[in-house]
Parts: C-alpha cells; structure tokens; sequence
C-alpha cells in the first residue's frame, strides 16, 4: 500500500512543470537506482500526462537521451499546468491499489485508465487537440473521417499468410475486442476533429501495429508499444498508461521498473525513428504478407534489450 505521505508527495510533484536540468538528473539519478529521483521522474511522466501534454516530448526526450544516449533533453516548454483535482486523485489512487492487489486483468486496467480522462480539467482537451492536429506524424487527423468499423468475416476472407489474415488469427485466438475498446463507449464522437480521428484509428489499428512492430502481447510489450504510440502521435491514452505504469513501480519499488524505463526509452525512440504508421492505409495493402509490407514501408521490427515475456517468467518463478 502506497502510504499518504507518499501519495501527497507524488501529488505535490505532478503539480510543478519539470524543468529540462532537473528532468536529466532525475533521469541519470533514477537509472543509478536513487528512489526519490525515480518518484520525480514518475511525477513528471503524470505531469505530461494529465496536467500539461505540451511538456511530454522534452520528458521523453530527457528518458531516451538518459537511457539510450543522445544530443540531451529539449527545453520545457512554459505550459501552465491544468490542476488536478481530488476527484481525479482519488480514481488515480484507486487504480494502482487494484493493480498492486491484482484485481484486474489487461482489459480493466486499459478501461480504467481511459477513464482517468474524464477527471481532467476540460480545457485540456483544446489542447491535446492543438498537439494531435500538428504532429509530424499524425497524418493530418483533423481533415481525416473517421474509419468504419472492421469486420472479422472480411478479415477472413483475406489470403492465408497475409497481414489480416495474421491479424484475424491474433483476434480469434487470444479472443482480443477486434478495436481494443468501443468507440461508442468512450464517445469519441464528442471529440474534436483530429483526437476523434486519431483515438477512433489507434484503437483499430492496435494489434495491426503490434504486429507491424514486432510487439509481442506481453506485459512489457504492451508498455513497448504505448511509447511507440506516444512517440508517434503524441498519444494520450498512451501517455496516461505509461504514467501510471512508471509511478506505481515507483511507489511500490517494483523490482522491474529498471527494465520498464529502459523498454519505454528504447520504445519512445523506435517510434520516433520510424515511419509514420499513421499515414500508411492498412486496408489497402494486408492482403499483402508482413514481410512485404515491412519492406516497402522500411519497417523493422523492435528489438528491446529485454525478453518480450519477461514478467511473465518472474511471476511463473515467483
């Protein structure tokens, strides 16, 4: 149990815009194993998360050039932090004391992170908008129409060995939602233009990317491919899992959290290097085999420095 003491701590620390010396330090300082570093880097991966996504790529950038080298962190930017409410605090707190006691499975946890985003201060939504509609690697969301459903007959009927049919057998087989979670649930009509696009194709094309990307469906694979997504389309879903994830190992003093931070370092670069999934229309080519879409796209597989399973062998030895 994350004690109150630490949960005002963490609370006090989301709320301050992180500054680009002090994101490098904390950076350098949490890799060599210091505690109360690691809690103010988690702190800065919510504050780009939930109070100010304008600072996300200068959090990241600080993560990748710690972790993997590099040229050093941007500046911050001087975005002024929504405040986070007691409400939102509250359902925050709740989610990690359910994971810490294993009360839910992949699908909860990704619901009920979604669901942090209705505690947010409203006017965060014009901004993450702001950010959707002018990534470079956003595809132009906010001129784009949102993509009709899939339909797993006409995956199908799609040749054997193509990228569909692939992507069929993952859906059918490990009895995955075939978009991850519904568009109506979480009314992504009520979104403006580009994170109505953007979030409606995410959720579709998911698991196509996990296999495009080499994401196994592991645990770590699935925080590999929430920093792909947050690196390729500044994503926000992706950027709320991925701060819940890095604080509650934190807090909790788990002992993967080195392996996260580096899988999320070597993720958040992947996707900052590689072509821009967005801009690819999937549909028109995964008749095609994997390999060949790869090739035409350059597309490589992620490689990380650590077994996709790797929590999956600590909890069958644990």
């Amino acid at each position: 149990m994350i004690s109150a003491k630490q949960r005002e701590a963490f609370e006090t620390r989301t709320a301050r815009r992180p500054d680009a010396d002090g994101l490098q330090a904390d950076a350098q300082a949490a890799r060599r194993g210091d505690g109360e570093a690691l809690h103010s880097l988690a702190a800065a991966l919510a504050h780009c998360a939930f109070a100010a996504p304008e600072t996300a790529p200068a959090v990241y950038a600080a993560l990748r050039s710690v972790w993997l080298g590099g040229s050093g962190p941007i500046a911050v930017p001087a975005a002024a932090p929504a405040e986070l409410s007691r409400a939102f605090w509250t359902a925050f707190w709740e989610l990690q004391d359910a994971r810490r006691a294993g009360q839910m499975d992949a699908l909860a946890i990704t619901s009920r992170v979604a669901a942090l985003g209705g505690f947010l201060d409203p006017s965060l939504r014009a901004r993450a908008e702001a950010i959707a509609a002018t990534h470079p690697k956003s595809g132009q969301p906010a001129t784009c129409v949102p993509p009709p459903r899939l339909s797993l007959d006409a995956l199908a009927r799609q040749p054997e060995g193509s990228l569909a049919r692939d992507f069929w057998r993952q859906i059918v087989e490990n009895k995955f939602d075939l978009e991850v979670l519904d568009r109506e649930t979480l009314n992504l009509s009520a979104l403006p233009p580009a994170l109505r696009y953007l979030n409606t194709r995410i959720l579709q094309m998911h698991d196509i990317w996990h296999l495009v990307g080499g994401f196994r469906t592991t645990a770590l694979h699935e925080i590999a491919i929430s920093a792909f997504q947050q690196a390729q389309f500044g994503h926000g879903y992706s950027a709320m899992f991925l701060a819940v994830i890095v604080s509650g190992a934190a807090l909790h003093g788990g002992d993967g959290t080195a392996v996260v931070l580096q899988t999320i370092a070597e993720a958040s670069h992947y996707g900052f290097c590689s072509p821009s999934f967005m801009a690819i229309s999937w549909e028109q080519e995964w008749h095609e085999p994997l390999a060949a879409i790869r090739a035409r796209h350059n597309i490589t597989p992620f490689n990380g420095s650590h077994p996709a399973d790797y929590f999956e062998r600590l909890r069958a030895v644990a």
